[in-house]
């Protein structure tokens, strides 16, 4: 070999090798359809309109198969745990449950989401009294408009996008560095992970606290076995239990004060500020 062609030889390895180490350094792509994913959110609400410090809380947004489960924390943790005691007595998995849920600390989310977008599909899961229940709805049309806009949210490249839902404008913040049309609540359909999303009068924010692969798939059966109903019969009959629940009490033995009543009547009447406003 020459001279001249053992510079060129020796440049041409070089370059191979670090093409190849490149190449390597690539993290494996995520997908929707492959991947089993787990996001925490923070959650900030105002369930009432007139309260200028919004209440907060933690929320898990889990991906698999096509299919995705929004839930607070703390209904995580307790379902966790319950399902974890099987074959104990019902009684002591409920108490144990229970108390593993006060540790996360309260929930305003009774609810579970489970998303099927490819289906068209988004199931709504809550209780009416002490009965699972749940309706289905055709999968919200959004219709984002994605802005050049970029920033670092949560330690994550994002793009600015804006929505309209449920009566109000939303706010979003995308990373395309996670590759799932995904995010919380009932939101989806932007290239990549919401990892913020925020009405323009920051009454309700998420906002992405951790992520990670896991290899543990999430299932549906416990949500999927419930009834289902029409959303509006629903709605009506979660109102129906809400305004009823102290006669309900009483009706079980229990003692139910007119300081109670009142009390629960303007509890009631502050939940005037739902994330949906239509």
């Amino acid at each position: 070999m020459t001279n001249n062609v053992r510079p060129v030889f020796l440049i041409l390895t070089l370059l191979s090798l670090f093409f190849q180490l490149c190449a390597n350094a690539q993290p494996a792509k995520i997908t929707r359809a492959t991947t089993c994913l787990r996001a925490i959110y923070r959650f900030d609400y105002k369930l009432d309109s007139a309260v200028a410090t919004p209440k907060s809380e933690q929320t898990i947004l889990r991906i698999n198969n096509g299919t995705s489960c929004f839930r607070s924390k703390t209904q995580h943790v307790r379902d966790s745990v319950y399902t974890s005691l099987s074959g104990r007595p019902e009684k002591e998995r409920i108490q144990e449950s229970l108390y593993a849920g006060t540790k996360t600390g309260k929930t305003q989310i009774d609810y579970s989401i489970i998303k099927e977008a490819a289906k068209d599909k988004v199931f709504y899961h809550d209780k009416i009294r002490t009965v699972d229940y749940q309706y289905q709805e055709k999968a919200p049309l959004f219709h984002w408009k994605i802005m050049p806009v970029k920033k670092t949210v949560a330690g994550y490249e994002c793009q600015q996008a804006f929505t309209a839902f449920g009566g109000r404008t939303w706010e979003a913040w995308f990373t395309r560095d996670i590759p799932v049309s995904e995010g919380p609540y009932k939101f989806y359909g932007l290239p990549g992970l919401i990892v913020k999303v925020r009405d323009t009068h920051d009454n309700y924010v998420f906002e992405l606290l951790s992520f990670e692969s896991t290899p543990k798939p999430f299932t549906t059966s416990a949500t999927s076995s419930a009834p289902l109903i029409k959303k509006a019969k629903f709605k009506q009959a979660k109102l129906n239990d809400e305004q009823t629940f102290l006669d309900w009490m009483a009706s079980m033995g229990n003692y139910v004060s007119e300081n109670m009543r009142s009390t629960y009547a303007a509890k009631l009447k502050r939940r005037n500020n739902p994330l949906e406003l239509q």
